[in-house]
C-alpha cells in the first residue's frame, strides 16, 4: 500500500526521470500568486467591513475564489513549467484537477475567515496555519494525482513530510503577514502591502517546490503515447492562457472590491456631513 505512494527499497533499481523547469513559466507562476496575495488584502477588508452576514458571506466567497484561483494557477503553471527527461510529458484528469482547485479555494476561504476575525492569538494562528497548510498540501498532491502518464510517481517520505511542515509553517507566516497588513491599514499605519504580497507569494511558491523535491518520476515505459485519458496540457501557450485568465479573475475581484470601498467611503462622508449640519 505505502509502496504505491512512497519511494521504497523495492524502487531502488528503477530509473528516475530528471526534472528541469522553464524559468519564464516559473516567474509567471510566482507573479500570479503575488498578484493574488496583493488582491486578497482588499477582499479581506471587504469581509471585515461587511454590514450583515449575507454581505460577509458574499465577500468570503469572492475572496476564496480569487485567492484560490491564484494559488491553484501558481501550482498548475509551475507544473506546466516542468520539463522531464526521456521526452516525457503529462496529461491531466480534468475532474481531479478541478477537485484540486476546490481544495485551494476552501483553504483560501478559511484563511480569509481567520484574518477577518478580531481574535488572532497564537493558538488560533497555529490552528489556522495548520488548516491552511493542509489545504494547500491537499491541493498540490491532488493536482499531482491528476497527472496521467506512463511513469510511476513516488514520493520520498522525508521530503514529503518536509513539504507538509513547510506548508504549515509558511501558512502561519502568511496568515500573520496578512493580519499585520489588515491591522496596519485599519490603524492608518504603513502596511508595506507590496512587500507583504511578495513574501506571501514566495511562501506559496516554496511550498510547491518542496513538494516537487519529494516527487520522483520513475521510468516505466519508452514513451507516453499510450498515457491514459486526460487533456494534454504540456503547451507553454496554455500556461500563458491560464495565467491571463487568473489575472482577469483577480483583476475583476480587485476592481469590485475597490468600487465597493469607494462607495462605502462616499456613504460615510454623506452621513458625516448630514450629522455635522
Amino acid at each position: 500500500m505505502l509502496s504505491e505512494f512512497f519511494l521504497m527499497e523495492q524502487h531502488s533499481d528503477a530509473a528516475v526521470i530528471g526534472q528541469s523547469y522553464d524559468v519564464w513559466l516559473v516567474f509567471l507562476s510566482y507573479t500570479v500568486v503575488v498578484f493574488a496575495s496583493y488582491t486578497s488584502f482588499h477582499l479581506v477588508e471587504r469581509v471585515i467591513a461587511a454590514s450583515n452576514p449575507a454581505a460577509r458571506m458574499k465577500w468570503l466567497v469572492i475572496g476564496a475564489v480569487a485567492m484560490g484561483t491564484g494559488i491553484w494557477t501558481m501550482h498548475f503553471v509551475a507544473m506546466l513549467a516542468l520539463e522531464m527527461g526521456y521526452g516525457r510529458t503529462a496529461r491531466y484528469d480534468l475532474l481531479i484537477t478541478a477537485l484540486s482547485a476546490v481544495f485551494a479555494m476552501a483553504a483560501s476561504g478559511f484563511a480569509f475567515n481567520f484574518v477577518s476575525r478580531k481574535s488572532r492569538g497564537l493558538g488560533r494562528l497555529v490552528l489556522g496555519g495548520t488548516v491552511l497548510g493542509a489545504g494547500i498540501g491537499l491541493m498540490h498532491y491532488t493536482g499531482m494525482a491528476a497527472m496521467r502518464m506512463d511513469t510511476a510517481i513516488r514520493y520520498d517520505p522525508i521530503w514529503f513530510g518536509a513539504s507538509i511542515v513547510v506548508a504549515v509553517l509558511l501558512s502561519c507566516l502568511a496568515l500573520r503577514l496578512m493580519s499585520y497588513t489588515v491591522e496596519a491599514r485599519a490603524n492608518e499605519k504603513p502596511d508595506h502591502r507590496m512587500m507583504t504580497a511578495l513574501v506571501m507569494g514566495l511562501s506559496v511558491t516554496l511550498m510547491h517546490y518542496t513538494g516537487m523535491a519529494a516527487t520522483n518520476f520513475l521510468l516505466a515505459g519508452e514513451s507516453n503515447a499510450g498515457a491514459p485519458g486526460g487533456l494534454a496540457l504540456d503547451d507553454s501557450k496554455l500556461a500563458l492562457i491560464i495565467g491571463v485568465v487568473a489575472f482577469v479573475v483577480l483583476g475583476l475581484s480587485w476592481l469590485v472590491a475597490n468600487v465597493e470601498e469607494k462607495r462605502d467611503l462616499g456613504t460615510r462622508s454623506l452621513q458625516d456631513s448630514g450629522q455635522s449640519a
